[in-house]
């Protein structure tokens, strides 16, 4: 299992940088490699797809020889915490986040029309970015193996809030990538009005995933913290209030 799912990471990985390669090549007129860039892109997002499949299938069926299982699962938790436990480390939450955007991806990649090429080398550099750290920090690095136990999950995440809060965090992070690249890719094209009504859409389904994850974490944090409050300034929920906040003003720019 881990060998498999570290070869979709790195499969991932490699087709993404040859996706990116081709976009550049495609941008700058080889109008021949737009085919190959799309097809890349395609066969990556299936190897990030099958690595998701199996770290889930690893949770399910309680394969606790590799280490990220171990840490975040056991026997005894109910099977939506054994689900939810997919995401509750950096390593799980990373392969969310590469899952949710490369779904992005594919559905970016045949509404973008004339922006195809600057916008999918830039798509491409994201996934490739969180791929990296998955194959340097991969969730199926191997642990012991005669493991026949996990540590279980921490208490405050066995909660129902937490099979939602976070996919609707990382749906609004992977979404937020669609404008980034709009905006990057009209000023390599300087065309610099072009690019703001094809980005709405995406801004405000990012604006409004983000803002469902953070109302979402406000009244988990509420009602298992026992604090009193929906809001801490700690580091974790500033990142995802700021770019919420930063969506906002794009919204109404």
């Amino acid at each position: 299992m881990s060998g498999f799912g570290n070869s979709m990471l790195l499969a991932g990985l490699a087709m993404a940088l040859l996706s990116l390669s081709a976009y550049v090549s495609y941008s700058r007129g080889g109008k021949e490699q737009r085919g190959v860039a799309r097809g890349s892109f395609v066969v990556s997002a299936l190897a990030v797809l099958a690595a998701s499949v199996a770290l889930m299938y690893a949770f399910l069926a309680g394969r606790y020889d590799i280490q990220y299982v171990a840490g975040y699962s056991s026997s005894d938790l109910p099977l939506i915490y054994r689900i939810s436990a997919f995401w509750a480390g950096q390593e799980g939450s990373f392969l969310l986040w590469a899952l949710m955007g490369a779904a992005i991806g594919l559905a970016l990649m045949r509404q973008a029309g004339s922006w195809e090429g600057p916008l999918m080398a830039l798509f491409n550099a994201t996934q490739a970015f969180l791929l990296l750290l998955m194959v340097i920090r991969s969730p199926f690095a191997p642990g012991d193996p005669g493991a026949v136990e996990g540590h279980g999950l921490n208490p405050l995440l066995q909660d129902p809030w937490m099979a939602i809060h976070p996919p609707l965090i990382f749906l609004g992070y992977a979404a937020l990538a669609v404008p980034f690249v709009f905006a990057i890719a009209a000023l390599l094209r300087r065309d610099y009005d072009g690019w703001v009504a094809r980005a709405l859409p995406w801004t405000l389904f990012a604006w409004v995933g983000l803002g469902a994850g953070i109302f979402v974490g406000g009244y988990w944090a509420y009602r298992v913290l026992g604090w009193g409050g929906y809001w801490g300034w700690d580091p974790e929920e500033k990142a995802s209030h700021i770019p919420w906040l930063l969506a906002t003003a794009l919204l109404h720019g």
